[in-house]
Protein backbone atom coordinates (compact mmCIF):
# COMPACT_ATOMS: atom_id res chain seq x y z
CA UNK A 1 0.00 0.00 0.00
CA UNK A 2 3.02 2.41 0.76
CA UNK A 3 4.90 2.09 -2.72
CA UNK A 4 1.46 2.49 -4.53
CA UNK A 5 0.94 5.53 -2.26
CA UNK A 6 4.49 6.39 -3.34
CA UNK A 7 4.42 5.93 -6.93
CA UNK A 8 1.28 7.89 -7.14
CA UNK A 9 2.24 10.74 -5.51
CA UNK A 10 5.66 11.16 -7.52
CA UNK A 11 3.44 10.67 -10.55
CA UNK A 12 1.86 13.30 -9.71
CA UNK A 13 4.40 15.57 -8.78
CA UNK A 14 5.98 14.96 -12.35
CA UNK A 15 3.00 15.72 -14.13
CA UNK A 16 2.28 19.12 -12.00
CA UNK A 17 5.87 19.64 -12.47
CA UNK A 18 7.32 18.77 -15.46
CA UNK A 19 6.56 19.85 -19.24
CA UNK A 20 3.84 16.95 -19.27
CA UNK A 21 1.35 18.78 -17.36
CA UNK A 22 1.25 21.34 -20.65
CA UNK A 23 -1.42 19.42 -22.50
CA UNK A 24 -3.53 18.32 -19.74
CA UNK A 25 -4.37 22.03 -18.83
CA UNK A 26 -7.26 22.70 -21.11
CA UNK A 27 -6.69 26.58 -22.80
CA UNK A 28 -8.68 29.33 -21.82
CA UNK A 29 -12.36 29.98 -23.83
CA UNK A 30 -13.34 33.87 -24.78
CA UNK A 31 -16.31 33.01 -22.49
CA UNK A 32 -13.95 32.23 -19.33
CA UNK A 33 -11.16 35.18 -20.62
CA UNK A 34 -14.52 37.42 -20.70
CA UNK A 35 -16.36 36.99 -17.64
CA UNK A 36 -13.86 38.36 -15.13
CA UNK A 37 -14.69 42.47 -15.53
CA UNK A 38 -17.22 44.57 -16.76
CA UNK A 39 -17.92 48.42 -17.44
CA UNK A 40 -21.27 49.64 -16.29
CA UNK A 41 -22.80 53.07 -16.52
CA UNK A 42 -24.34 53.68 -12.93
CA UNK A 43 -26.53 56.61 -13.55
CA UNK A 44 -27.70 55.22 -17.12
CA UNK A 45 -29.18 52.22 -16.90
CA UNK A 46 -28.67 48.46 -16.34
CA UNK A 47 -26.77 47.08 -18.50
CA UNK A 48 -23.37 45.75 -18.17
CA UNK A 49 -20.53 46.06 -21.21
CA UNK A 50 -17.31 43.87 -22.09
CA UNK A 51 -15.91 46.61 -23.96
CA UNK A 52 -14.53 50.04 -22.71
CA UNK A 53 -15.64 51.06 -26.00
CA UNK A 54 -18.73 49.88 -26.84
CA UNK A 55 -21.29 51.91 -28.18
CA UNK A 56 -23.47 51.93 -25.44
CA UNK A 57 -21.40 53.53 -22.99
CA UNK A 58 -20.86 56.57 -25.12
CA UNK A 59 -22.96 58.96 -23.78
CA UNK A 60 -22.62 57.94 -19.84
CA UNK A 61 -20.86 60.33 -17.82
CA UNK A 62 -19.38 57.94 -15.69
CA UNK A 63 -18.15 55.01 -16.18
CA UNK A 64 -17.17 52.07 -13.40
CA UNK A 65 -15.66 48.59 -13.82
CA UNK A 66 -17.05 46.11 -11.74
CA UNK A 67 -16.81 42.22 -11.03
CA UNK A 68 -19.41 39.90 -13.36
CA UNK A 69 -20.79 38.57 -10.01
CA UNK A 70 -21.23 42.18 -8.84
CA UNK A 71 -23.13 43.35 -11.94
CA UNK A 72 -25.07 40.12 -12.58
CA UNK A 73 -26.50 40.28 -8.16
CA UNK A 74 -27.49 44.11 -8.61
CA UNK A 75 -29.57 42.99 -11.76
CA UNK A 76 -27.40 44.12 -14.65
CA UNK A 77 -28.34 42.62 -17.89
CA UNK A 78 -25.91 41.76 -20.73
CA UNK A 79 -25.39 44.58 -23.47
CA UNK A 80 -27.02 43.14 -26.68
CA UNK A 81 -24.89 44.93 -29.18
CA UNK A 82 -22.26 42.99 -31.66
CA UNK A 83 -19.38 42.33 -30.67
CA UNK A 84 -19.53 43.97 -26.94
Amino acid sequence: MKVLRRTLSVVAVAFTLGSVAEPLTAPVTIAQARSSRVWIAPYQGKKYHYSKGCRGLRRARKIKRVTLKWAKKHHYKRCRINGC
